[in-house]
């Protein structure tokens, strides 16, 4: 039995110890065991398993044996960029506040961001008889498609549109047609930074890859995702382009094509991939598509509402109703941004003739540069960067309101309303949230802690099921007016009509609507 190596090296003979290897490499991942239990399992029976080599042995083994190969690219020890595109030959940090030198006195890189290349791990599905068949759930989805049902990706404006038109990538157009293979596949991406020590100043950035041609149900398990690579962010990203520019070089390899073997078929063709979503946190968003974020006069990445800011803060809010002196914005028809206005706004910043207009356009627009994956034309500004719905509602607006509720949202009081609970009232609720998970079975989740003590410890999971189980109880006639109760469970009701596996037409026009309604009440 044999095994392709990385880059068409030469085949190597599959040795009967590594079936051994890969069984022991397999429970390693699987259970996430560490480096010492692994050891300490060869040393405790060498009787049964003196043949199995070390961790670090195992590892570079099945490196040669998938082909999948990390690769490296130099990148500022602060971690402001990669040393990649336009910043190739320098040999210190462009930004001015950093100028950190690459390299040592040894002339050896002093950081370097590890990723792990796409094109083997998707070729590598098509050599699983049992993956590869996974692998048509989006064409047989196409195929027998219910435009009465929306379920998944595919259902949407943005993957039918795409379906008819030419691929393109890089200022080249190809003569085939997105997804007109069958196994071309759809890929996602998520960037969301991470406190890997439980605080907020030591972050990581995990670039993760979603399968979209993967049935729902299985896509996102961890067997079926790919981390490309993990940023290290001790220090805010300054341009997160350049640490996903050898990304964006297999993208558009990939939108060409690259030779695969398809073992089920028993032939070569060429695969294709194509990035359509990308999705993440607010911050993460920003950086992709080179905005100023919610820091911005215009914040938001779908239209361009203008935002407005206390005297005293640095904080950009977008009420509808702006001043008095203003006509209200109809939350139904938004001046929504578009994917050419996008990139000529861009385009604008980026040719401004001195760095005050730069400065002065940017601040107009919220919009800092061109953004890379904009050169890819599987992507559109900003319809390809949905809202995260996780922390859109469970991470924001859920706990905004209860701050709203109780009276600390950002030093505002309730002015000239009375939804504030009284400080007696929201103990006792939290009290007997916390008590809920005595009578509540464990398949529903986790027990819910005492949010007046324990807020930090709310993960978005908690602040779902408490937005949609135990607030709608707990809440009930703790008013001092019923129509606040009402707001509450019409923000409840949406969110479970998001949550459906499946909407119909009716339901989507009742979300966009609905929502309308409940912001338009909330000013009010």
């Amino acid at each position: 039995m044999t095994c392709c190596s990385h880059h068409g090296s030469a085949q190597r003979e599959l040795d009967p110890n590594d079936l051994d290897d890969i069984s022991a490499f397999n429970i390693h991942i699987t259970h996430s065991t560490t480096e010492a239990c692994f050891e300490d399992l060869r040393h405790s029976f060498p009787h049964h398993m003196g043949d199995l080599h070390s961790l670090y042995e195992t590892q570079k083994r099945m490196a040669q044996l998938s082909g999948l190969y990390p690769e490296y690219s130099d990148c500022c020890i602060k971690i402001c960029c990669c040393f990649t595109g336009k910043y190739k030959t320098l040999d210190h940090c462009p930004f001015p506040d950093c100028q950190e030198p690459c390299y040592n006195a040894s002339g050896k890189p002093r950081f370097r961001f590890q990723h792990l290349p796409i094109g083997p791990w998707l070729g590598a599905l098509f050599r699983n008889e049992e993956t590869a068949n996974f692998l048509h759930y989006r064409s047989n989805h196409t195929l027998n498609q219910n435009h009465d049902k929306t379920s998944d990706i595919f259902d949407g404006s943005l993957y039918r549109e795409l379906c008819e038109q030419y691929v393109k990538a890089e200022g080249t157009t190809y003569s085939h047609k997105y997804f007109e293979d069958p196994r071309d596949i759809a890929l996602g991406l998520s960037l969301d930074g991470f406190p890997i020590f439980g605080t907020t100043n030591q972050s990581a950035w995990p670039v993760i890859l979603i399968n979209f041609n993967l049935p729902p149900d299985i896509r996102t398990h961890l067997t079926h995702i790919l981390c490309y690579g993990v940023i290290p962010a001790p220090r805010a990203v300054k341009d997160m382009d350049s640490f996903l520019y050898p990304l964006y070089r297999e993208l558009v390899k990939l939108a060409a094509g690259i030779s695969t073997l398809d073992l089920h078929g028993e032939e070569l063709f060429l695969l294709r991939a194509f990035l359509i979503l990308i999705f993440g946190d607010m911050p993460a968003i920003a950086k992709i598509m080179r905005m100023k974020g919610h820091n911005g006069f215009c914040p938001c990445r779908f239209c361009e509402i203008h935002g407005i800011r206390h005297p005293e803060g640095k904080v950009y809010y977008v009420p509808l109703q702006q001043t008095e002196a203003d006509s209200c914005y109809d939350p139904k028809a938004l001046p929504k941004r578009t994917h050419q206005r996008f990139l000529d706004q861009a385009g604008e910043v980026v040719l401004a003739a001195t760095n005050a207009e730069e400065d002065r356009l940017s601040t107009k627009y919220s919009i800092k540069g061109i953004p890379l994956l904009s050169l890819l034309g599987s992507l559109s500004f900003p319809s390809s960067f949905p809202l995260n719905f996780m922390h859109l509602i469970f991470e924001n607006l859920i706990p905004n309101l209860i701050n709203h509720y109780t009276g600390n949202f950002k030093g505002l009081d309730s002015g000239s309303e009375s939804y504030q609970l009284s400080a007696d009232v929201w103990s006792a609720i939290c009290e007997a949230g916390a008590a809920s998970g005595k009578t509540i079975p464990s398949s529903f989740g986790a027990s819910m802690p005492n949010i007046e003590k324990e807020q930090s410890s709310m993960t978005a999971d908690s602040w779902s099921f408490w937005s949609q189980h135990i607030g709608p109880v707990l809440l009930h006639n703790r008013f001092k007016k019923d129509h606040y109760y009402k707001h509450f469970m019409d923000l409840n009701r949406l969110i479970k009509l998001c949550l459906n596996y499946d909407m119909d037409p009716a339901d989507i026009e009742e979300i966009r609507h609905g929502f309308a309604k409940w912001v338009t009440e909330y000013e009010e």
